[in-house]
């Protein structure tokens, strides 16, 4: 007769021979060769995993063991996402993201009990597993805000490179929808600018007060948006930075897999200090300077011209407003020299050109604030003339 120690032990075998398993269902999946041996390589594996799951329930209902229920029910997890995936991939007929977003619910919910059930036995590693299955659903599925949010708490967890850099992808694909629905709603702003006009005359028969009501609301919508705009890339900054802190960091690599969207992070982080944000502060512009020297680099790496203009005219937009006359004359010199020489497409270098000749306001501070000075003054003195 076994007794319970030699069921645990048999049940602890099996849970780990399913974990070697589950790897190599990964292994193949994550090569993206969907042919007819990889096809069976996986149905086979999932038709061991469900051997193992029976044999390991049979024990775990035996022994009244709870935990172990918990590590059959994430391996039950593991075997329904996978064969769900399989059939999608094997099916005559495409199935949709929503088809398969509905067919992992089930799944899903199950998964978020585990993660509740792995912080009761303060499993970390039961909840590690549960992130990461959650994880392959959100980013198979498409659910960006899901997959940014499971990798947070991942990330909050326990911060190693591996999940720092799920997390920092899954930024750069919400930031990239971001940006892709901005544009598609500029292009329907524009495309219905006078059917929107004529909507603004109907509007104007609304009362002033709702009116009014309105439009702060349609403000505030509009702040908190551009807030979590800014935050998002914040976030992947921040991310950004500390992997390129990590010894051994394959920076240039790394930026060679994401060059695009690395590029527009870091001119994005760079032009926080400009405008609207005082060239005067320190550590804005020592953060601005540092993100535009990043994608110097990047332009450095990729031997890319549009890239070192387009940043070179950034950099640039913000330093000037700093220095003084004499280096002004210097550096609008050179930018002058980089766009005749270099001759870009793009026009960041030749617009940063056009507004110093045209003494644009926003690149020279100090008239700014001689203008609000004189204004200053001269309120003070009408207001003194009237009392």
């Amino acid at each position: 007769m076994t007794t319970d120690n030699e069921k645990k032990v048999k049940l602890q075998q099996i849970l780990t021979d399913g974990l070697l398993l589950q790897k190599q269902v990964k292994v193949i999946f994550a090569g993206g060769n969907n042919n007819e041996t990889t096809i069976k390589q996986i149905t086979m594996l999932l038709s061991q995993l469900r051997d193992k799951s029976k044999q390991a329930n049979e024990l775990c209902e035996q022994l009244s063991h709870d935990h172990g229920k918990s590590l059959v029910s994430i391996l039950n997890c593991f075997i329904d996402w996978n064969q769900l995936v399989l059939d999608a991939t094997t099916s005559a007929t495409p199935t949709s993201t929503e088809k398969l977003k509905e067919y992992s619910l089930p799944i899903e919910s199950k998964l978020i009990e585990i993660r509740a059930i792995a912080k009761s036995f303060k499993d970390a590693s039961l909840d590690a597993r549960s992130m990461e299955l959650l994880t392959n659903i959100y980013n198979k599925t498409n659910q960006i805000d899901k997959e940014v949010d499971i990798l947070e708490k991942a990330v909050a967890a326990e911060k190693n490179p591996q999940r720092s850099v799920a997390l920092f992808d899954a930024y750069l694909k919400k930031l990239d929808h971001t940006y892709q629905d901005r544009d598609r709603i500029y292009q329907l702003n524009n495309k219905d600018s006078q059917q929107q006009q004529q909507q603004d005359d109907e509007d104007i028969k609304v009362s002033t007060s709702s009116s009014k009501k309105h439009q702060q609301q349609q403000e505030k919508e509009k702040e908190d948006k551009d807030n979590g705009f800014m935050k998002l890339h914040a976030d992947a900054w921040e991310i950004y930075l500390w992997l390129k802190s990590m010894p051994g960091f394959p920076r240039d690599q790394f930026i060679l897999q994401r060059k695009n969207q690395l590029f527009k992070l870091a001119i994005y982080i760079g032009s926080l200090a400009n405008p609207l944000i005082s060239a005067k502060d320190k550590e804005v512009v020592s953060i601005s300077m540092e993100a535009f020297d990043e994608a110097l680099h990047i332009a450095d790496i990729t031997q890319n011209k549009e890239y070192f203009c387009a940043a070179t005219a950034h950099k640039s937009s913000v330093v000037y407003r700093t220095l003084p006359e004499d280096e002004r004359a210097k550096l609008f010199k050179s930018l002058v020299e980089v766009e005749q020489s270099m001759k870009p497409v793009n026009s960041e270098i030749r617009d940063l050109i056009q507004s110093i000749e045209n003494k644009d306001p926003s690149l020279f501070p100090e008239k700014k604030e001689q203008e609000d000075k004189e204004k200053e003054e001269k309120l003070k003195k009408e207001n003194q003339s009237n009392n």
